[in-house]
């Protein structure tokens, strides 16, 4: 399994700047940690990639540790830390989750589009709320099954491309949680087919280096306008340790 994700890094580059809270990618993301940011002065990061929202949360004077399966991504994390002088608020370990040995608690953990990729998902659930301290916050994003476009038979391929094991129900997850003593603060259904489609399809996702500043908003708001009649394609949990 680990190959793919070393596949998947394999063309990635250093990032030269630190991404804004409009950025297209993350704009339905950002705004929810930085609400959840306030207060939190130790983050972990479970399935960190290259980092980006790593160097985001940083840059804003938070402690921030992030893993990854990948060999190739925490490289790139490490390098790219100190290229944006941040290296003193910033740990990266590369490794299985399950596996990785982690010490200390976190206020904060936020594991974004990576327990899919997890064979034993439950137990992953239970390691994020060990490794929480008391009333710490995990925020967390997977795939919906409603997304319009895995219905439609039309994400198989991406699926399997990326290591997904399986999607998720707003029920499916709202119960593993609270099943492993979560209290649910808020649930989120974000991107709509247009955004999604845009993320999927390997000639529509190069448009996106293009849709920047107020595109991205009007982007967005269309979008969001979709979801109500085609369905989700993301979910978003924000839950707390009891």
């Amino acid at each position: 399994m680990q190959n793919i994700y070393e596949i998947f890094h394999k063309n990635r580059h250093l990032q030269k700047k630190i991404i804004k809270g409009r950025n297209f990618t993350y704009i339905n993301l950002l705004p929810l940690i930085n609400k959840y940011l306030e207060g939190k002065e130790n983050i972990l990061d479970v399935g960190c990639g290259v980092g980006t929202i790593d160097f985001f949360m940083a840059n804003k004077g938070k402690k921030v540790t992030g893993i990854d399966i990948s060999y190739k991504a925490i490289t790139l994390c490490k390098a790219n830390a100190k290229l944006l002088n941040l290296s003193g608020r910033l740990d990266f370990f590369s490794g299985d989750f399950l596996s990785l040995r982690i010490s200390g608690k976190f206020d904060l953990i936020i594991c974004i589009e990576v327990l899919e990729h997890i064979k034993e998902d439950t137990l992953a659930i239970r390691k994020i709320h060990g490794l929480l301290a008391k009333n710490g916050v995990l925020i967390l994003s997977i795939p919906s099954k409603n997304s319009p476009l895995f219905r439609y038979g039309l994400a198989k391929e991406f699926d399997k491309r990326v290591g997904h094991l399986r999607r998720y129900n707003s029920q499916d997850i709202l119960e593993i949680l609270e099943e492993n003593n979560f209290l649910i603060e808020e649930e989120r259904r974000v991107e709509g087919i247009l955004r999604n489609f845009l993320f999927l399809n390997p000639i529509a996702k190069n448009l996106i280096r293009f849709i920047k500043g107020p595109i991205s908003g009007l982007v967005t708001f269309a979008d969001n306008l979709t979801i109500p009649l085609f369905g989700e394609s993301d979910l978003i949990v924000v839950a707390r340790k009891k």
